[in-house]
């Protein structure tokens, strides 16, 4: 199913049904279940029912279409599942689900989950209905063609799907069965170190010193033969090693890391690629102000430029000159899939901050409608998950900006001139507050855009209109 786009983690990501255990789930009798694995069946069997209509229960085949449509309603508007499976004398058999394997979300997560997962077989396909609120869409599709469309970029999948996928694809499934529990790149704690949302690009989250709420700046590293990683940012010797042993391991695998780029110079992104780069023996490539600023770029990258990373599937990476929010700042194209590396561009879950003097919004709204322009797909920022709908994602970034600045200069119009920080308390209350200091930053930008407009003037005593 393709989960909803207003879900706050993996917004218009690819899925299977699921969702988080409720405290009644315990109390659900069922048959064949260890008590501590009861809660997971019943969870698992509910979450199917809520989000895609396929009901697991014995006796379920009773019911007509309107009756498990009016069950549906009732579960959504609160009855509890046992309730209504007492009600229609429906009981649950564990034996029905077999147990393939548990994944965490990894640290850098906003919202983190413990995962179990299983298989159930069903004598027919039958119909899945969308919820519509947490599931924009669902329905029945043979492994190896979704597969085909996470190689496309037109489905992205998190490493449990992917992993699922590729197990049932290659393997009838009582053979596949040992291989969905033993998922590869996870670690003691069912952690997952490598991340590949499509086929190609891989995201390593590294922890940085950057602005919060965001913990991790993104490595993200392109390719399926040669590689490029972009942006590795960190000056934690630890983690500096950790993105150094994930490449050689790539490398071990039959791949080669060609050299390290740059989206931008902030710490968070270049701390660590000069040293990253020595480290493997490739050059560092960046644009030319941020050469200027970056120790250690052997190659400057100009806007439209493409550079050709040879592999089983090859692939072109146009780089794109999106100033606004850092002199120099390059977006990465990605032609075959239309996805975009797009650095501090975009965020996910949040905006960006504008800092003036390098920070201007007239130049970054240019480079967002820039990158609108091309009919991107999924956008890959350097802090959270990526987004799937991107062109949807860049106007909303438009119109919040836009909003802003309206927002901006009508504070203005009371007639008395503001401090930075008045503007702030009138425009941004709805920003935390220890955030503020961050939203001044923003918030001037604003202010020098209105008075390049004619719109705002500045004097010693404050900003007016």
């Amino acid at each position: 199913m393709r989960r909803g786009t207003r879900l706050s983690f993996g917004p218009g990501t690819y899925a299977f049904p699921g969702g988080k255990v409720d405290a009644a789930d315990a109390k659900v009798p069922v048959d064949g279940a260890r008590e501590e694995d009861r809660p997971f069946v019943v969870a698992a069997i509910r979450e199917a029912f809520e989000e895609v209509g396929i009901l697991l229960a014995e006796g379920a085949e009773r019911l007509g279409a309107e009756e498990r449509a009016r069950m549906r309603q009732a579960l959504a508007e609160g009855t509890p599942f046992g309730e209504l499976l007492a009600r229609h004398g429906l009981r649950l058999d564990a034996r029905r689900l077999i147990d393939v394997g548990r994944w965490c979300t990894p640290p850098f997560s906003p919202i983190r989950f413990d995962t179990r997962f299983f298989l159930t077989v069903l004598p027919d396909e039958l119909p899945a209905y969308a919820n519509g609120e947490e599931v924009g869409a669902a329905g029945w599709i043979e492994p190896a063609r979704a597969l085909a469309m996470w190689e496309r970029g037109e489905a992205l999948l998190h490493p449990p799907t992917h992993h699922a996928l590729a197990a049932l694809a290659g393997f009838p499934p009582e053979k596949a069965v040992g291989i969905l529990r033993a998922p590869p790149y996870v670690d003691a704690e069912q952690v997952v170190h490598r991340i590949e949302f499509q086929r190609g690009i891989h995201i390593f989250p590294l922890r940085t010193q950057t602005l919060p709420p965001h913990t991790h700046t993104n490595c993200v590293v392109v390719g399926t033969g040669e590689l490029l990683a972009i942006d590795p940012g960190p000056t934690d010797p630890a983690e500096r090693d950790r993105i150094f042993h994930a490449l050689r391991e790539m490398e071990a695998e039959g791949r080669r890391v060609v050299a390290v780029a740059l989206t931008h110079h902030h710490g968070d992104h270049a701390g660590g690629a000069a040293d990253l780069a020595a480290r493997l023996g490739v050059p560092l490539w960046a644009s030319a102000p941020v050469a200027d600023k970056v120790p250690g770029v052997s190659r400057r990258l100009e806007d439209g430029e493409v550079l050709e990373l040879a592999g089983p599937l090859p692939m072109r990476l146009r780089c794109v000159r999106t100033d606004g929010h850092a002199d120099g700042h390059l977006c990465f194209f990605e032609e075959r899939s239309r996805a975009v590396i797009a650095g501090d561009m975009v965020a996910e879950g949040t905006t960006i901050v504008l800092d003036p003097p390098e920070g201007r919004l007239d130049l970054y709204l240019a480079s967002l409608r820039r990158l609108l322009d091309l009919g991107p797909g999924a956008l890959y920022p350097a802090h959270g998950f990526p987004i799937p709908d991107g062109p949807a994602c860049l106007e909303r970034y438009i119109a919040h900006r836009e909003a802003r600045l309206e927002a901006v200069a009508k504070a203005l119009a009371g007639g008395r001139p503001l401090t930075l920080a008045e503007v702030v308390q009138t425009v941004y209350s709805d920003t935390p507050s220890f955030l503020h200091a961050v939203a001044e930053r923003s918030a001037l930008a604003s202010l020098l855009e209105l008075e390049r407009r004619g719109r705002a003037r500045r004097a010693a005593e404050g900003w007016t209109a």
